[in-house]
């Protein structure tokens, strides 16, 4: 197989405008074996293809087919470059748009790499767990593009109430219209006998982030049934759903299954042709209802019901279904897609699974095998490793910045033990003097009983004892009045205020047992 046989095999139905008739492809001379055997070296293994049939993986196409392939490029007016091959299976997640506010200058105005640098401070900021942001450029002279690359980071960010200002600038946040394919699930084989308004209550009842519902029919299957499309705005009831499999509604448990999103169309939005994109397009920007051309300065406004097709130039929307040239350009796009994927030049991803805008598979870069040829370690791999690197030196620094605050907070708390411990011990302190005071006051009450009861001869002796009730009182009073300067100034003031008490009680009970002594002696004496 030489280049023009793998060329053609890679690239069916090649043409970019339908109204430029097909040429058969022109001589070129052999190149070396080595990028012959491309395919060879490198087989690769097929996905699902079609929504109806599937190709057995590493089918070939045989040269009888080849051959009838040839024939539709030269019968067809349409060519597809893998560019466009590729874009026709991709599941890019929709991008978002920050505008900032007209009365910030435009010398004030950040890049877009300031831009992706002050997202992921807002993000930390508030908490979001938004693991990269994967683009990030300019679409206009306020306005800025920016997508993830995660379903996750997708939502949270579609769920979020985005605040009005981002370091001191005012903008405002541009969300997709409606959730993408890949959110989407299908409930399928509904019996028409139940309304589609109990089919959705049913829905929203076992999934409660179930919105966007939309019915879908097939004209060309004859059947009591119809499938009902929805997306789940929370990505936890997407797995759950799809790991049951299956949905109950009105007595059937039907199955649930992930949504298969045709093959996406090449067109341009600045003449509503298909065929190329915006940047390749060479005319002015144009109304995509009646193809006027817009004029700076002037608001647009179209006459009613007048819809011209960029296409076939009928009355109708420039991509609507019912355009002849368009049902064509589908029909042969899907041709030259599954072939495409049976020859494993293109990969199709995952149903539910969403396109990395940047991944290097290495199906689509394949290296060629010069047997003289000295291998050179590539540069990229020094690059990766130097990110690698400093991404594990971030996470070092975070480490050891987690450590450091753990360390200050056993600092914080061994502190306060200590401040618990010391306090505890003066309670206990403090208790232990109460107590020998209670002690020895009920000592002294006991003491005073018996002198109240006792004769004039006993008193003598119960005074005595009184006497040294009262020095242990004083001494008790002593350590306390020492412990009172410890402690605070508001617990001082109160043992003081005690002690003040106790004195003077002492002292009136001192100078009436005196009184009494006197006046037993004077009647004894008499």
């Amino acid at each position: 197989m030489n280049h023009q046989d793998q060329y053609s095999k890679v690239h069916p139905l090649i043409n970019q405008h339908h109204g430029i008739p097909a040429s058969p492809p022109t001589p070129r001379r052999t190149i070396s074996n080595n990028l012959d055997n491309i395919g060879n070296d490198h087989p690769h293994t097929n996905k699902r293809t079609g929504s109806n049939e599937q190709l057995q993986p590493n089918q070939p196409i045989h040269q009888h087919q080849y051959h009838h392939n040839n024939n539709i490029i030269r019968h067809h007016n349409f060519q597809f470059s893998f560019s466009v091959l590729k874009r026709a299976v991709a599941n890019f997640l929709p991008s978002y748009f920050i505008v900032f506010d007209a009365s910030i200058k435009s010398t004030d105005l950040p890049s877009s790499t300031q831009v992706a640098i002050m997202l992921k401070k807002l993000f930390i900021e508030n908490r979001l767990h938004v693991k990269e942001i994967s683009m990030c450029t300019q679409a206009g002279e306020r306005r800025f593009k920016f997508a993830v690359s995660k379903k996750l980071d997708f939502l949270t960010l579609f769920d979020w109430s985005w605040p009005n200002e981002i370091d001191g600038m005012k903008f405002k946040i541009t969300k997709p219209h409606s959730l993408p394919d890949c959110l989407a699930l299908v409930v399928r084989y509904i019996p028409t006998d139940i309304k589609e308004t109990d089919s959705r209550m049913e829905i929203m009842k076992a999934i409660p982030a179930a919105v966007s519902f939309s019915t879908i029919r097939y004209q060309h299957r004859h059947r009591p049934s119809y499938d009902l499309r929805f997306c789940v705005r929370n990505l936890d009831q997407y797995k759950t759903a799809l790991e049951l499999g299956r949905l109950a509604i009105g007595h059937h448990y039907l199955p649930l299954t992930y949504f298969m999103s045709g093959y996406r169309l090449t067109y341009c939005t600045s003449c509503w042709k298909i065929g190329h994109l915006k940047d390749k397009c060479h005319s002015q920007a144009s109304c995509r209802k009646c193809l006027t051309p817009f004029k700076n300065g002037e608001n647009h406004v179209c006459h009613e019901n007048s819809y011209i097709c960029a296409q076939c130039g009928d009355n109708h929307f420039s991509l609507s279904s019912i355009c002849p040239v368009v049902k064509q350009y589908k029909k042969d796009l899907k041709a030259a897609v599954e072939q495409a994927l049976a020859a494993g030049t293109i990969t199709c991803p995952r149903p539910g699974e969403p396109t990395y805008p940047i991944r290097r598979i290495e199906s689509e870069f394949p290296e060629l095998s010069h047997h003289h040829q000295v291998y050179h370690k590539p540069a990229w791999q020094t690059k990766a490793h130097e990110e690698q690197q400093f991404i594990q030196n971030n996470h070092v620094s975070e480490l050891a910045d987690a450590i450091k605050a753990l360390s200050n907070t056993m600092a914080k708390i061994e502190k306060n033990l200590q401040e618990m411990n010391r306090r505890i011990e003066e309670q206990y302190n403090s208790g232990v003097l109460h107590n020998n005071s209670i002690s020895t006051i009920i000592d002294t009450l006991q003491v005073f009983s018996r002198w109240v009861n006792a004769n004039n001869s006993d008193r003598t002796k119960l005074k005595k004892n009184i006497t040294n009730s009262i020095d242990d009182l004083q001494e008790l009073k002593q350590k306390m009045l020492q412990e009172s300067y410890k402690a605070p100034n508001s617990s001082g003031l109160s043992h003081q205020s005690a002690n003040t008490i106790n004195s003077t009680n002492n002292k009136e009970i001192v100078e009436d047992l005196n009184e009494d002594h006197h006046t037993n002696s004077q009647e004894q004496y008499d």
